[in-house]
Formats: structure tokens, sequence, C-alpha cells
């Protein structure tokens, strides 16, 4: 079996017009620091508002995370690390894809979760292209709908 056939990529609907939130509440659905994660931001402003969120999704906690730095051993550390490209300092199996493109480098996660923007038919569309996208690539992706959701 390839490494490609042993990546699960899943598509997520999302509601609302909020990717922040989606992404907050997955992550919080997660619940657990194993196995480590990266999520993909498109811009800096998306990471400091999902960083602000994470912070305050659960009234009695958070999610421990941080946004990638150019220190590698202070990225290790983060079980949820945000960044703008593709970093494997913590060691993620897990990669989260907040941009509206497919990475270019997506070897060697063994999941990769995705989304539906369900509000909006032009990124209803981009989602397609996405999934076509990961299909050329060799990965055979699922979607989930709102009562097929499993934990990342």
């Amino acid at each position: 079996m390839s490494g490609k056939a042993e990546t699960r990529v899943h598509f997520e609907l999302l509601e609302r017009p909020d990717r922040v939130e989606g992404i907050a509440r997955l992550l919080l659905r997660r619940g657990r620091l194993e196995p480590h994660v990266l999520v993909l931001c498109p811009d800096e402003g998306f990471m400091a508002a999902l960083d602000e969120r994470l912070w305050t999704i659960h009234p009695e906690s958070f999610l421990a995370h941080g946004p990638a730095g150019p220190d590698a051993e202070d990225n290790a550390m983060q079980p949820i690390l945000l960044a703008l490209n593709i970093v494997r300092d913590n060691r993620p199996s897990v990669l989260v894809n907040g941009c509206l493109e497919v990475p270019p480098d997506v070897s060697g996660f063994a999941h990769i979760v995705d989304f539906v923007d369900g509000w909006d038919e032009r990124l209803k569309q981009a989602a397609r292209e996405r999934f076509r996208t990961y299909r050329q690539m060799g990965f055979e992706p699922e979607y989930l709908g709102r009562r097929e959701r499993t934990s990342a």
C-alpha cells in the first residue's frame, strides 16, 4: 500500500461563514494532545484570530497551541501548531487545511482535514476543486456531513 493510500483525507461541512470558529470547534471536539496537529492558515490575520479563539473556546480551559515561530524547539513543544506554510517541527500527524487551496507538500501526514464552506456557492466550488486535486494526488478523500463526523 502506498503512503498516500494510507493517509486519510476528509472534508467537514462548515455551515456558518466563520472558518476560525469551525476549526476551533473541530480541535475542541478532538480533545486530546496526541497526535500533534498542524493548522495551515491562509494569512497572519486568520492565524491571530484562531490563536485568540483557541484560548477562549472552552469556558474552563484552553487548547494548548502556538503560532509557528523561528525557534524549532519552541514549535516542537506545541501539540497544535498554527502556521502559514507546512512546518513539521512538532512532528504533526494531522494537517488541518484552513486555506482555500491544497498545500503543495502534504506527504507524511496520517490524516488531512479540509472543509466545505456550505454557505457560499463559490467556496463550495473551491472545495470541490480541492477534493478533485486530492484525488489526482492519489488520495481517496471523503466527505463527512454533520451526522458522520468523527474526531481527527
